[in-house]
């Protein structure tokens, strides 16, 4: 995580100081010869390509580190007392939403730098000013917006590396858990059978014994 970092930061680094020298070429009274224009463009261009690759490492080295977590933390026993800093599925979501308004805002910030210097060298182009308020224009540019992108910037990575190493790890420390058990369900008791005696003579043969002695009891006719 930490060299994606370094290298999207030199890449922006690198890209806006290509930007800051083109712009200073391209005033109609001191236009900048060909042979400084193509390695500008050509620091620009590569500077540009280190701050994506960058950016695409910081993300996918982020989805390697928190994809598993919310299967590690369905399937593992964590105690209570286990100082771990994403719990539940709610934290690993949160932490997500952090780590990509991180990452974003990252890259808003550059885009922003490179949008307010180029907005600012067409605007004092297209107004005829001199190459002195030219100038004077471009370093206020700089000044301003390079120092808000650089401290938005800076903010926005370590939003990102947070949520890395929150959920690097959460990883570590739930990987070396054991599995969770659900607590075996206990039998339903079965109320006990009841005995019957054997010898207790039946109520239909009662009933018929009775019935046997009244009929021999009526006087035969």
């Amino acid at each position: 995580m930490r060299r994606f970092i370094v290298l999207f930061s030199v890449g922006a680094l690198i890209a806006a100081t290509s930007q800051v020298i083109l712009s200073l070429g391209i005033h109609p009274e001191h236009l900048a010869p060909l042979g400084w224009v193509l390695p500008g463009s050509a620091a620009f261009i590569l500077g540009t390509a280190l701050a994506v690759t960058g950016l695409l490492g910081l993300s996918e080295r982020y989805q390697i580190e928190a994809a598993h977590l919310p299967a590690l933390i369905a399937t593992k026993h964590v105690p209570d007392d286990l100082d771990i800093p994403l719990r539940n599925a709610e934290a690993v979501h949160s932490s997500e939403q952090r780590f990509w308004s991180g990452y974003c805002q990252a890259a808003l910030a550059l885009c922003l730098f490179f949008g307010s210097l180029l907005g600012m060298s067409l605007f004092l182009i297209e107004n005829d000013t001199s190459f002195v308020g030219y100038m004077a224009g471009l370093s206020a540019d700089i000044a301003i917006f390079g120092l808000v992108g650089l401290l938005w910037m800076a903010h926005a990575l370590r939003l990102a590396r947070l949520s890395h190493l929150s959920a690097q790890s959460t990883g570590r420390l739930l990987a070396h858990q054991p599995d969770y058990r659900p607590e075996e369900e206990k039998p339903a008791q079965r109320e006990p059978t009841r005995v019957r005696w054997g010898n207790r003579p039946s109520r239909k043969r009662l009933y018929g014994n009775q019935l046997e002695r009244s009929v021999r009891a009526l006087p035969a006719r």
